[in-house]
């Protein structure tokens, strides 16, 4: 019998909540230990507290134990911590207070999860000016899965432990944090792992390096700016834009018109030889922004969904966006601080005021190439075998999105035009369809004698190949041999293996990406060198 509402408000508050709900403590700390923190990401997210403690020297040690087994510590000068506020730190969702506007840490979340990601068994050790005792408390996967419970040793460090403290802190404050059976680590070599790191925490952290010492065994991590504004004069990349945007959404809960203030700098980089390109990571990878939260880096090489896609035109168009926590919600982030995802309304009003200014950059970078008809009719048949033959070959995966039909029947219902006080969440405009006949088109631009001997991208499922006709490859096997169209053709087929391979790559991997870039970047320069 179906219950009416008068009905329904009697039986809810009828209903007591007094009976515990507790967690399978064994089941719950395996998932934990397998969160989706990716290693460096973890490392950052304990930095952050030690950034939140006021200190002013962070230190990791990446090392071996004395049975070969990986071992992470991470030190600093803060303020320390006292015992309530150590008892809580080693919680899940710890009830730790947190400045709203200043610190990087916020959802209570870093340094158990981040913690569980990386280690079975995790030492802190700290000390607070207030604090008469350096204060220890472990926890042990191991452990909480025996006792099917979630226990942690809290109370005073030995002699041992102090001796240690105070000749890495070298300060009368600070907090070690040391993990052990670091079984969640990806790279078991630790010179590779640091330098991925050093790497990682020179970008992310670079706004707070005025101030703050940060080392990785015993070095110190100099600066790196994505933007490249301290390059030297001829390298220093040239702003095209540094602006406030003012942004509105609309609170989840309450309903109500919310305002902020997103502020963004577009740069272009300048034109480098390939080797410097390598070098810096200026490629199709690091395309886009950097993201700062609170002046802490969260994303890199981040292009908002539906912006557009990664092009090699874009290569050097690079903008830094930056916003306080304040604005944690609308812009999607989440409590592992690694990336964002816009509201509508933020996404929306930000593409309509910078898409236009990247596109204008990224067109300052295309010099199109004049070519006779009999030069552009050379690559035709090419793309005629090429299309022909496509069930034949391996091709890229063009991936597509998954929508919820419910939402795609919502979207297409009217909207009010013209509302501006109401906000609503606009939806993005689909795409044009692409030309579906067509797997490949050649086309040519000048790139620069020192560019790659081609660029390729994919649009929908065609593949668009742009030779360089200004690197002498393409001057040698094209231009001279425009008469043996057999020759040609071969050519051209060879930069689609080439091509394919590398929009292939991008796909599946970001490493292997990478290395089919060196390798074709590799090849240009040889190349060139060659044939000059």
């Amino acid at each position: 019998m179906e219950k009416t509402n008068k009905e329904n408000d009697i039986i809810r508050k009828e209903v007591n909540y007094d009976s515990k709900n507790m967690p399978n403590a064994k089941i719950l700390i395996s998932a934990l230990q397998h969160i989706g923190y990716e290693n460096t990401v973890a490392i950052c997210d304990i930095i952050d507290n030690s950034i939140d403690a006021d200190s002013t020297r962070i230190q990791v040690f990446i090392e071996e134990d004395n049975e070969k087994q990986l071992r992470i510590i991470i030190a600093d000068n803060g303020t320390g911590m006292e015992y309530e506020v150590l008892d809580e730190a080693l919680k899940l969702g710890s009830n730790s207070e947190h400045s709203e506007s200043a610190d990087l840490g916020k959802f209570g979340m870093g340094l158990s999860t981040a913690g569980l990601s990386l280690a079975n068994r995790t030492t802190v050790l700290t000390k607070e000016i207030n604090t008469p005792f350096l204060l220890k408390s472990v926890t042990d996967v191991d452990v909480i899965k025996e006792s099917n419970d979630f226990v942690k040793y809290i109370g005073n460090a030995n002699q041992a432990e102090e001796i240690f403290f105070k000749d890495i802190v070298n300060n009368d404050t600070g907090t070690v944090i040391i993990f052990e059976k670091c079984s969640g680590i990806t790279n078991k070599n630790t010179k590779q792992f640091a330098n991925k790191l050093v790497k990682e925490m020179a970008r992310i952290y670079r706004k707070y390096m005025n101030r703050i010492t940060f080392e990785v065994n015993g070095e110190k991590v100099i600066p790196y700016d994505p933007l490249m504004l301290d390059e030297e004069e001829g390298f220093k990349s040239e702003i095209f834009s540094d602006e406030d945007y003012d942004v509105k959404w609309k609170d989840s809960k309450t309903g109500e018109i919310k305002t902020g203030i997103v502020h963004v700098k577009l740069v272009l980089l300048q034109a480098y030889n390939e080797e410097f390109q390598k070098n810096r990571d200026i490629n199709m990878k690091n395309q886009g922004f950097s993201v700062l939260r609170n002046n802490r880096e969260i994303a890199f090489g981040f292009v908002p969904k539906d912006w557009f896609n990664k092009h090699p035109n874009f290569n050097r168009v690079r903008g830094e966006l930056s916003f306080a926590s304040e604005l944690d919600e609308p812009m999607g982030v989440n409590f592992t601080k690694n990336g964002i995802d816009m509201v509508d309304s933020i996404d929306n009003s930000l593409r309509n005021d910078l898409l236009p200014q990247m596109r204008a950059m990224s067109n300052q970078t295309k010099k199109t190439a004049k070519i006779s008809e009999e030069e552009i009719n050379s690559h035709k048949e090419a793309e005629k075998v090429i299309n022909n033959k496509s069930k034949l070959l391996i091709t890229p995966v063009v991936k597509k999105e998954k929508r919820d039909i419910n939402k795609v029947k919502e979207e297409i219902k009217p909207r009010e035009q013209n509302n501006k006080e109401n906000l609503q969440e606009r939806e993005r405009k689909p795409k044009k369809t692409q030309d579906t006949s067509a797997n490949v088109e050649f086309r040519t631009a000048k790139n620069g004698r020192l560019a790659s001997i081609f660029e390729a991208w994919q649009e929908g499922k065609k593949i668009i190949i742009e030779w360089n006709t200004e690197h002498p490859f393409y001057d040698r096997f094209v231009i001279e041999n425009k008469d043996n169209q057999h020759l040609v053709t071969s050519v051209d087929f060879l930069i689609y293996s080439l091509a394919t391979a590398q929009i292939q790559a991008m796909g599946d991997d970001e490493d292997k990406a990478i290395m089919v870039e060196n390798i074709i970047s590799t090849m240009s320069t040889n190349m060139r060198a060659l044939l000059s």
